[in-house]
């Protein structure tokens, strides 16, 4: 028999498998196209000194014990240059790192307080140029595998910004030596240094240098014109680096006062305050004045000039140029530019401190972000999965500039960039009273729980979303609400709170008399029994779905319950039954308008193990084959996977062992690059059961 040899790159697929030629199909990974990541920022030609520092973190390069990265800290207050320092350090290394230099900002100062380890290795696989975020897993600490299992073959230089605690640190640690971790933090970590990490604090600088500096921004001319208040600026900036160059910078916008005039040397009100912000707050024109005033409302953990304009009510140009201007008086930071949402910004700690006074329209900034965020779920939730529910809006504030949702893409990248800012803005809406904003925000946020897998992060707003749509009082939000917190839990392996909730929508949909919603729970609870592998238990209900969707001459319900109740069946030995369920199933998700391509793949696949499990097995290996190229051809991986390993139990059943191992091995090997550790471990299983036969 001859010996095909497949590859899958990417979606593409190289060769066909033909019924019991399935020996050697290997699936390799897209080569990378994307350059070596060097997200290190640029140094500029201002940065003064700090010789003692570089040389102190070149000391701490000694050999590090096997088994675990190396971590430095560095330490100092907020605009003492810890950044620029890990960054001039940085390239200076860059040799040493070939493999790429990542920075993640773990913002422990903002609104939302610090991220979560989680969020964090998304941006670090992002970097390492891992984009397929459909299909990062779904728990976290399979997430936080990933990235420790992409970093474990690498040299890489990470950089942690901004920790607030050594719990976001230690999950994103790579398990090798040949990567370097620096981590800054406005105080010290000791609870890293309990694992073995040095620490280095970064002190202000010398009277000297902070001279220096000013001469490097201003010219040596307008320094030596006036060495005494030069001289006392910089003691009034305390050797602050950011301080001395917001100090600067007043003075450049103003070339006709002398430095003697400067606020920070007069105005004794200013004492008081942190001098890295008070010299730009206190010559902040009024249009910039206005919209920090109003921006620091907003319950999210960084800005775009689009959500800005929307919850400020000010035209999107001129926002982008106000948002340019405080960026350069650094009173934002530019933290990147993403995907749909342009450069992003976040506003720098100590400005949150002194702007403490609210603006007396917070609730309607607040309202207008709000509005914002749903009018673009709504386009995408609309794009991504059109037969989702519309729940009635308010319909309050329509920003003047909506989000550009172009095709399914930016409207996933949109979701992956604004997942961070869902529970601010749901803990701001509830706290207003912004029940029904709550609800509808939720519901319309459904593609970022369902195609970016974002299961973690749906159970705790769906819990949100049913409380505030039972208080905003609208039945069919709570049974909207009730449902998909249902599927939610069902997602994450928690069956009896997906049955618990599913009885509660069946009950609901009963008491309204609405059939649909009736034959969706009693579908939904016998899928959760089938998930839980309680096939006896299942059947009953997803009979009774049948007839229902039969009812409603709903061929797309009524063919995906014929696919579990046809596959639980043939597991519990009853393939007679259950394969004639499957053909039927498949007939009637083929006959959809529009297709249902993943549902058909799905049928497929069950179709081929109840084969299998009729003995038929090279029918078997040609019908989960079609369906694997399929899941393939559609990008969906983990179907891909799981139908890999539908094809080694095939082989197994008909006794083709060393044909079994090498199936479940590919799997394996899938799932691990999925970060799927459930999986890696059930495959592992079948693996060494394989090996003692």
């Amino acid at each position: 028999m001859p010996t095909l040899s497949n590859r899958i790159d990417g979606t593409h697929v190289h060769h066909a498998v033909q019924a019991a030629q399935i020996r050697d199909v290997h699936f390799h990974p897209a080569a990378p196209t994307r350059p070596i990541p060097r997200q290190l920022a640029a140094v500029t030609r201002v940065f003064t000194d700090r010789a003692h520092d570089v040389a102190a973190l070149d000391g701490l390069l000694t050999a590090p014990p096997e088994g675990t990265a190396p971590v430095i800290v560095i330490t100092g207050p907020s605009g003492i240059g810890k950044t620029a320092l890990v960054s001039r350090w940085g390239v200076r290394h860059a040799e040493r790192y070939p493999d790429g230099q990542l920075l993640v900002r773990l913002r422990a100062g903002t609104v939302r307080g610090p991220g979560p380890a989680a969020e964090a290795a998304r941006s670090l696989l992002r970097g390492l140029g891992t984009n397929d975020v459909e299909h990062f897993p779904w728990k976290e600490e399979d997430l936080q595998a990933l990235w420790r299992s992409s970093a474990a073959t690498r040299r890489l230089l990470v950089v942690l910004e901004d920790a607030a605690t050594a719990d976001q640190v230690v999950p994103l640690i790579p398990a090798t030596s040949e990567c370097l971790v620096v981590v800054t933090s406005r105080s010290p970590l000791p609870a890293l240094a309990a694992l073995g990490a040095h620490h280095h604090h970064l002190g202000p600088l010398t009277p000297a240098h902070a001279v220096q500096l000013l001469s490097r921004i201003l010219g040596e001319d307008r320094v030596r014109a006036e060495p005494a208040a030069a001289e006392a600026l910089a003691r009034a900036c305390n050797g602050n680096p950011l301080a001395l160059a917001l100090a600067a910078g007043a003075v450049v916008l103003a070339p006709a006062h002398p430095l003697a005039s400067h606020p920070a040397l007069v105005a004794t009100e200013l004492e008081s305050l942190p001098m890295t912000t008070a010299v730009a707050l206190a010559s902040l024109p009024e249009p910039e004045a206005r919209l920090l005033r109003l921006a620091i409302v907003i319950p999210a953990p960084d800005l775009d000039h689009l959500t800005v304009a929307a919850a400020t009510a000010t035209p999107a140009a001129h926002t982008l140029q106000l948002l340019h201007e405080l960026a350069a008086r650094h009173l934002l930071d530019r933290t990147g530019r993403q995907s749909v949402r342009g450069d992003v910004y976040s506003i720098r700690p100590e400005v949150r401190e002194l702007i403490r006074d609210p603006v007396h329209n917070q609730r309607l900034v607040v309202q207008r972000y709000l509005d914002h965020l749903i009018a673009a779920a709504q386009d995408t939730v609309q794009r991504l999965t059109p037969h989702h529910r519309v729940l009635p809006r308010q319909h309050r504030h329509h920003p003047a500039e909506p989000v550009h949702i172009t095709d399914d893409r930016t409207a996933l990248d949109w979701l992956e960039a604004i997942a961070p800012a869902v529970l601010p803005a749901l803990a701001a809406a509830r706290t207003l009273g912004e029940h029904q904003a709550a609800a509808v925000m939720v519901h319309d946020l459904w593609p970022l729980f369902h195609r970016l897998r974002r299961t973690d992060l749906s159970v705790t707003c769906h819990k949100l979303g049913l409380d505030s749509a039972r208080i905003w009082g609208h039945p069919m939000a709570t049974y909207e609400m009730t449902t998909t917190l249902a599927i939610s839990h069902k997602r994450a392996g928690e069956h009896e709170d997906a049955l618990r909730l599913y009885e509660d929508g069946r009950t609901l949909a009963t008491e309204d008399q609405d059939l649909e919603r009736v034959a969706q729970c009693t579908a939904g609870i016998g899928a959760t029994l089938y998930d839980a592998g309680r096939y006896a238990a299942a059947e009953p209900e997803l009979t009774r779905a049948i007839e229902l969707y039969a009812d409603l001459d709903d061929r797309r319900g009524a063919g995906l319950a014929e696919v579990l109740l046809g596959s639980a069946a043939a597991r519990q030995g009853n393939t007679d039954l259950g394969i004639p369920l499957l053909r039927q199933a498949l007939a009637d998700l083929e006959s959809l308008t529009p297709p249902d391509p993943l549902n058909v793949a799905r049928a497929k696949v069950f179709l081929g193990e109840a084969q299998s499990l009729a003995g038929e097995h090279e029918l078997a290996a040609t019908t989960i084959n079609i369906a694997v190229q399929e899941f393939v051809h559609l990008g969906h991986r983990h179907w891909a996977a799981y139908g890999i390993e539908f094809l080694g139990e095939a082989a197994e059943r008909g006794n083709l062992l060393a044909v079994a191992a090498s199936w479940y091995a590919t799997s394996q090997e899938q799932y691990r690059n999925l970060g799927s550790s459930r999986d890696v471990e059930r495959l592992q299983s079948r693996l060494l059961a394989l090996l003692t036969e």
